[in-house]
């Protein structure tokens, strides 16, 4: 017999979080492997800006932090800041991030999947933020 286990919101919003790094962790190697050499060839790096996968990582490293938070200690440390940092970040206002989302997502469908997730991580961080208020 199986048992039927009910989460609270709050829980269950932290499943996803906790789900979404999970799978996240796993794919930024697929973006790696299979879209690394095209994404360098595509997106050049200049003299004032990171690389594609520089800005990838920063927004990774970001948002992944939060998210293990939550996994961990079912908290966020400086949630008000946190917060307002999440509001601020806009994924796709990057010019190469969104060039890649809009306009080239074709040619580098891991990559917009994981942008996609990303993002979708920063809305699930947010809403558990905003339910711990």
């Amino acid at each position: 017999m199986l048992k039927t286990i009910l989460l609270n919101p709050l829980e269950q919003n932290a499943k996803k979080v906790t789900d979404l790094l999970n799978q996240l962790t796993q794919e930024y190697q697929q973006l790696l492997k299979y879209d690394k050499t095209l994404l360098l060839a595509t997106f050049p790096l200049n003299e004032q800006t990171l690389s594609i996968l520089e800005e990838i990582d920063l927004i990774t490293t970001d948002l992944r932090g939060y998210a293990s938070q939550i996994a961990i200690n079912q908290t966020i440390q400086s949630p008000e800041q946190a917060l307002k940092n999440l509001r601020f970040l806009q994924i796709l206002e990057n010019r190469s991030l969104g060039e890649i989302y809009f306009f080239q997502n074709e040619k580098f469908p891991v990559t917009y999947q994981y942008l996609q997730k990303l993002d979708y991580l920063k809305l699930l961080l947010i809403d558990w933020l905003t339910s711990q208020s």
